[in-house]
């Protein structure tokens, strides 16, 4: 199926999409489209995971580098109205926030124009679109301006819509998608379960989205395949249930993804949770960091050293569990403190020490490293702590003049590199690990999901799902 499919992607001359179920071999199927083409393809994406995701399944089926171009449709549109400012009305070399959507608007504007469209045209014979549900309606303009003179095939699963965009509404397919491009086909094997061995799990995962698709409940009451685990609780017994299922999960080196909803609440859960765990799971960060910019900020307009040593010491305690345990009361409180025959973790004190007398990159770093490495002292917010681990290196090595410009400019690479968290127990909301594949997952409170975050959880894990609810059937929103 999958053959076919591409070779009547590769053939299609028009607009036209592909309906692609999580786990179905999306990207397998792009890279065999291409491979099929004589001529050069763009291939464009939402985020840097996805084109290094792609590159890697080129290079794995053997097609020619000259056969694409693959990118993300931010860094593509924005080097295209860079080398036309004055056609595009475009100069900022690093948008942010909602210049993004004007960016979109002006590349768009540029799309149009009779010289941009032959120089796009002989750089590529066609565009393939991935996670169209990611897009922004400012996105789908744009792409519908390349369907203009190229053949345009889009790829996504409406089912997984579930972001919100700072800078504007995500498409919406019933309106713009479905009206204006052809059904060109619809994945139908769930490869991601069969490749790992649980196709039972891939075949309940199909027909429990179908009946979501339809409008209809998941019934849990009903018996459940090995790999599927309902635990039912009462509201009041949530956090509780909730710790047991994830100690269960922790005596074993497979990856295991717990994850809660989207919203602000659910986020804070997540930390939360992490915390309780005493870092056992970490939780995850958002992609923007407004967390890390914000402590950031604070650090470099703190007055003196001792204040902002107390941030420090608010963001070791927001990263870590058992940061008060091992600081002197002099540290506490922000002052050089004197090592007693009762200190019982000199070298923290030191390190603390070292910065308050010279508060440097170099310094703060090295304390946040010691405490990392205290006995009794446990991260939970991995995340957020080795990011700016991160910052603090650039900085010390002189990639940015100033923390708030090694901060910028760690975000701006990480869109490159990826998050800098390796850890195989994690805690997160369906809107950052959407696209992820993890060995297990566990839901931690179903009855809070509506029906596509719900499918996006039910579809992280590739092994097992655990289903923690007091409801029967699902969704409960």
């Amino acid at each position: 199926m999958s053959e076919e499919l591409a070779l009547k992607l590769n053939s299609f001359g028009d607009k036209g999409y592909v309906i692609a179920p999580a786990g179905y071999g999306k990207t397998y199927l792009i890279a065999l489209a291409v491979k099929a083409s004589a001529k050069r393809q763009l291939v464009l994406t939402h985020t840097f995971a996805g084109v290094t995701s792609i590159k890697t399944k080129m290079t794995a089926l053997g097609v020619p580098a000259g056969n694409y171009q693959i990118d993300t449709i931010a860094s593509w549109s924005l080097r295209l109205c860079l080398a036309y400012p004055k056609s595009s009305g475009w100069n900022a070399q690093h948008p942010t926030g909602k210049q993004w959507s004007k960016l979109y608007a002006s590349c768009s504007g540029l799309l149009g124009k009779q010289f941009i469209r032959h120089v796009v045209k002989a750089s590529y014979a066609g565009v393939y679109v991935d996670e169209y549900q990611d897009c922004s309606e400012q996105q789908h303009a744009l792409v519908c301006a390349l369907g203009e003179f190229l053949p345009c095939r889009i790829l996504g699963d409406p089912m997984q819509a579930i972001f919100d965009f700072d800078e504007g509404k995500p498409v919406e397919w019933a309106t713009s998608v479905y009206p204006a491009f052809a059904l060109l086909g619809k994945l139908e094997i769930p490869r991601r379960w069969e490749k790992s061995g649980v196709p039972e799990l891939g075949a309940w995962l199909k027909t429990a989205r179908e009946t979501l698709e339809q409008g209809r409940k998941i019934d849990l009451s009903k018996e459940l395949p090995v790999c599927v685990q309902r635990l039912r609780t009462e509201p009041q017994y949530l956090s509780a249930k909730q710790y047991s299922a994830l100690c269960k999960l922790l005596d074993h080196n497979e990856s295991v993804i717990a994850l809660h909803g989207g919203d602000q609440p659910s986020k804070n859960k997540t930390h939360l949770l992490a915390r309780t765990m005493s870092g056992r799971f970490s939780s995850i960060e958002e992609v923007e960091g407004k967390a890390l910019h914000s402590f950031v900020k604070k650090l470099v307009a703190a007055k003196t050293v001792q204040a902002g040593f107390l941030l420090v010491l608010e963001f070791s305690k927001n990263c870590f569990t058992g940061v008060p345990d091992v600081l002197t009361a002099g540290t506490k409180r922000g002052e050089v403190a004197k090592q007693s025959k009762g200190t019982k973790h000199p070298l923290v004190l030191h390190a603390a020490n070292a910065y308050l007398n010279k508060p440097t990159s170099s310094h703060l770093r090295s304390f946040l490293v010691t405490l990392k490495a205290t006995k009794g002292v446990s991260a939970y917010r991995r995340d957020l702590l080795y990011r700016f681990l991160n910052v603090l290196r650039m900085h010390i090595d002189g990639d940015g003049p100033s923390l708030a410009d090694a901060a910028n400019l760690y975000q701006r690479d990480m869109r490159h590199t990826g998050r800098p968290l390796k850890h195989q127990k994690l805690i997160g909301t369906t809107l950052l690990v959407k696209g992820l594949e993890y060995d297990h997952a566990v839901i931690l409170d179903a009855d809070a999901l509506d029906a596509k975050d719900l499918y996006v959880a039910m579809t992280r894990g590739s092994k097992s799902l655990t289903i923690i609810s007091s409801l029967a059937s699902l969704p409960g929103r």
